[in-house]
Protein backbone atom coordinates (compact mmCIF):
# COMPACT_ATOMS: atom_id res chain seq x y z
CA UNK A 1 0.00 0.00 0.00
CA UNK A 2 2.79 2.41 0.91
CA UNK A 3 4.45 1.83 -2.48
CA UNK A 4 1.16 2.57 -4.26
CA UNK A 5 0.73 5.82 -2.31
CA UNK A 6 4.26 7.02 -3.03
CA UNK A 7 3.94 5.99 -6.70
CA UNK A 8 0.78 8.05 -7.40
CA UNK A 9 1.23 11.36 -9.21
CA UNK A 10 0.38 14.52 -7.23
CA UNK A 11 -2.55 15.35 -9.50
CA UNK A 12 -4.25 12.10 -8.39
CA UNK A 13 -4.25 13.28 -4.79
CA UNK A 14 -5.58 16.66 -5.88
CA UNK A 15 -8.39 14.97 -7.81
CA UNK A 16 -9.31 12.75 -4.83
CA UNK A 17 -9.39 15.74 -2.46
CA UNK A 18 -11.47 17.72 -4.97
CA UNK A 19 -13.98 14.86 -5.37
CA UNK A 20 -14.35 14.46 -1.60
CA UNK A 21 -14.83 18.22 -1.23
CA UNK A 22 -17.45 18.38 -4.01
CA UNK A 23 -19.36 15.41 -2.59
CA UNK A 24 -19.96 17.49 0.55
CA UNK A 25 -21.58 20.25 -1.54
CA UNK A 26 -24.91 18.51 -2.04
CA UNK A 27 -27.75 20.97 -2.46
CA UNK A 28 -29.69 21.45 0.76
CA UNK A 29 -33.33 20.49 1.01
CA UNK A 30 -35.78 23.38 0.92
CA UNK A 31 -37.33 24.38 4.26
CA UNK A 32 -40.75 22.87 5.01
CA UNK A 33 -43.74 25.17 5.52
CA UNK A 34 -45.54 24.67 8.87
CA UNK A 35 -48.06 27.53 8.76
CA UNK A 36 -48.30 31.19 9.71
CA UNK A 37 -49.41 33.30 12.63
CA UNK A 38 -49.88 36.93 13.72
CA UNK A 39 -51.67 37.99 10.54
CA UNK A 40 -52.11 41.78 10.45
CA UNK A 41 -53.63 44.11 7.86
CA UNK A 42 -51.46 47.20 7.43
CA UNK A 43 -53.16 49.38 4.82
CA UNK A 44 -55.60 49.28 1.93
CA UNK A 45 -54.75 51.26 -1.23
CA UNK A 46 -56.36 50.97 -4.69
CA UNK A 47 -57.70 47.43 -4.32
CA UNK A 48 -54.50 46.10 -2.77
CA UNK A 49 -54.04 45.27 0.90
CA UNK A 50 -50.66 45.23 2.63
CA UNK A 51 -50.51 42.42 5.15
CA UNK A 52 -47.86 40.97 7.38
CA UNK A 53 -47.50 37.61 9.10
CA UNK A 54 -44.91 35.38 10.69
CA UNK A 55 -44.28 32.16 8.73
CA UNK A 56 -43.20 29.05 10.63
CA UNK A 57 -40.77 26.79 8.73
CA UNK A 58 -38.61 23.75 9.48
CA UNK A 59 -35.06 23.14 8.22
CA UNK A 60 -34.74 19.37 7.51
CA UNK A 61 -30.98 19.68 6.92
CA UNK A 62 -28.55 18.73 9.71
CA UNK A 63 -26.63 21.98 9.19
CA UNK A 64 -27.49 25.65 9.50
CA UNK A 65 -28.25 27.79 6.46
CA UNK A 66 -28.86 31.41 5.58
CA UNK A 67 -32.02 32.46 3.77
CA UNK A 68 -30.90 35.24 1.41
CA UNK A 69 -34.09 35.81 -0.62
CA UNK A 70 -37.58 34.38 -0.96
CA UNK A 71 -40.24 35.18 -3.51
CA UNK A 72 -43.68 33.57 -3.35
CA UNK A 73 -47.05 33.76 -5.09
CA UNK A 74 -50.07 33.05 -2.90
CA UNK A 75 -53.38 31.55 -4.05
CA UNK A 76 -56.45 31.04 -1.88
CA UNK A 77 -58.94 28.45 -3.16
CA UNK A 78 -57.24 28.49 -6.55
CA UNK A 79 -57.49 32.28 -7.00
CA UNK A 80 -54.24 34.28 -7.27
CA UNK A 81 -54.31 36.33 -4.09
CA UNK A 82 -50.95 37.94 -3.50
CA UNK A 83 -47.22 38.11 -3.81
CA UNK A 84 -44.43 38.40 -1.25
CA UNK A 85 -40.75 39.22 -1.57
CA UNK A 86 -38.25 38.81 1.26
CA UNK A 87 -34.87 40.28 0.45
CA UNK A 88 -32.98 40.10 3.74
CA UNK A 89 -30.72 37.53 5.37
CA UNK A 90 -32.19 35.21 8.00
CA UNK A 91 -30.20 32.62 9.97
CA UNK A 92 -31.72 29.10 9.82
CA UNK A 93 -30.64 26.59 12.49
CA UNK A 94 -30.07 22.97 11.46
CA UNK A 95 -32.96 20.49 12.00
CA UNK A 96 -35.04 23.06 13.81
CA UNK A 97 -38.04 25.33 13.32
CA UNK A 98 -37.55 29.00 12.55
CA UNK A 99 -39.78 31.99 11.95
CA UNK A 100 -39.70 34.44 9.05
CA UNK A 101 -41.55 37.76 9.11
CA UNK A 102 -43.18 38.43 5.73
CA UNK A 103 -45.01 41.31 4.15
CA UNK A 104 -47.31 40.69 1.23
CA UNK A 105 -49.62 42.48 -1.14
CA UNK A 106 -53.03 40.82 -1.36
CA UNK A 107 -55.80 41.39 -3.89
CA UNK A 108 -58.93 42.60 -2.04
CA UNK A 109 -61.30 40.80 -4.43
CA UNK A 110 -59.79 37.47 -3.41
CA UNK A 111 -60.07 38.33 0.28
CA UNK A 112 -63.72 39.35 -0.02
CA UNK A 113 -64.73 36.22 -1.93
CA UNK A 114 -63.06 34.05 0.72
CA UNK A 115 -64.62 36.11 3.53
CA UNK A 116 -68.01 35.48 1.90
CA UNK A 117 -67.30 31.73 2.01
CA UNK A 118 -66.57 32.09 5.74
CA UNK A 119 -69.91 33.85 6.31
CA UNK A 120 -71.66 31.04 4.41
CA UNK A 121 -70.19 28.46 6.80
CA UNK A 122 -67.18 27.17 4.85
CA UNK A 123 -64.36 27.17 7.40
CA UNK A 124 -61.40 25.83 5.37
CA UNK A 125 -59.56 27.31 2.42
CA UNK A 126 -56.86 25.75 0.26
CA UNK A 127 -53.70 27.84 0.51
CA UNK A 128 -51.17 27.40 -2.29
CA UNK A 129 -47.65 28.86 -2.17
CA UNK A 130 -45.34 28.72 -5.20
CA UNK A 131 -41.98 30.40 -5.30
CA UNK A 132 -38.21 30.31 -5.12
CA UNK A 133 -35.76 30.66 -2.26
CA UNK A 134 -32.09 31.57 -2.33
CA UNK A 135 -30.24 29.63 0.37
CA UNK A 136 -26.61 29.95 1.38
CA UNK A 137 -24.57 27.11 2.89
CA UNK A 138 -21.05 28.16 3.73
CA UNK A 139 -19.69 29.85 0.62
CA UNK A 140 -22.20 28.18 -1.74
CA UNK A 141 -25.53 29.70 -2.78
CA UNK A 142 -28.44 27.62 -4.10
CA UNK A 143 -31.69 28.67 -5.74
CA UNK A 144 -34.50 26.25 -4.93
CA UNK A 145 -38.12 26.21 -6.08
CA UNK A 146 -40.78 25.28 -3.58
CA UNK A 147 -44.48 24.42 -3.59
CA UNK A 148 -46.91 24.08 -0.73
CA UNK A 149 -50.60 23.32 -0.75
CA UNK A 150 -52.70 22.77 2.34
CA UNK A 151 -55.87 23.61 4.20
CA UNK A 152 -56.10 26.67 6.42
CA UNK A 153 -58.93 27.53 8.83
CA UNK A 154 -60.37 30.79 7.48
CA UNK A 155 -61.60 31.89 10.89
CA UNK A 156 -57.99 31.90 12.14
CA UNK A 157 -57.11 34.47 9.47
CA UNK A 158 -59.65 37.03 10.64
CA UNK A 159 -58.73 38.78 13.91
CA UNK A 160 -61.34 38.58 16.68
CA UNK A 161 -63.44 41.70 16.97
CA UNK A 162 -63.16 42.51 13.25
CA UNK A 163 -66.92 42.19 12.65
CA UNK A 164 -66.86 38.89 10.70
Amino acid sequence: MRQWISGCPKWTWSAIVLLLWLSGCKQPEAPEYYGFQNLQVSRIVAGQTSMSATVKLFNPNPYSLQLKRAEVDIAINGKPSGHSLLDSTIFIPGRDTFYVPVALQVDLKSLFSNALQLLMGKQNATITLDGRVKIKKGMFTFNRPFHYEGKQDLSSLIPSGSGF
